[in-house]
């Protein structure tokens, strides 16, 4: 007879090749993109990438700059939020913005893969990791 399986089974993560790992929570101004067709919400505020200061230190990256997070599929613009809230070797995007809203006409959508989990066959948007650079323009463009 087949043995059952014992669970939970720890499943290595893919990842990618590079630095931080990628986590995208909601972000409490816009619910997801649920609330993207207020001006008032989307104009005042920018799409927002937090990062750990020893990171940023590391990078030699300033709070407010524009960034831009990249992997092998893509990249995207943030203004970058330093913030000790955030454990070093990780990035934190919250929400999910209308591309109209973006500078890069590029949201996090454009770093997380289209391969299913092993498991289950769901999304794997939480096994990503990007890399960091500074973008070289004004952070009023987000």
């Amino acid at each position: 007879t087949r043995e059952k399986e014992a669970l939970p089974r720890y499943t290595q993560p893919y990842g990618d090749a590079a630095d931080f790992w990628l986590i995208n929570s909601p972000d409490i101004r816009l619910l997801n993109s649920s609330f993207n067709e207020r001006a008032d919400l989307t104009q005042s505020n920018k799409m927002l990438l937090q990062m750990n200061a020893a990171d940023a230190g590391k990078l030699d990256l300033q709070d407010g700059q524009l960034v831009i997070a990249y992997n092998e599929r893509g990249q995207a613009a943030y203004q970058l939020k330093i913030t000790d809230k955030v454990p070093a070797g990780v990035v934190v995007a919250e929400g999910v913005w209308w591309l109209e809203h973006t500078v890069s006409r590029r949201s996090s959508n454009a770093l997380t893969s289209q391969r299913l989990t092993d498991r289950g066959r769901g999304s794997t948007f939480y096994d990503v990791k990007v890399n960091v650079r500074a973008s070289g323009e004004r952070t009023d463009q987000c």
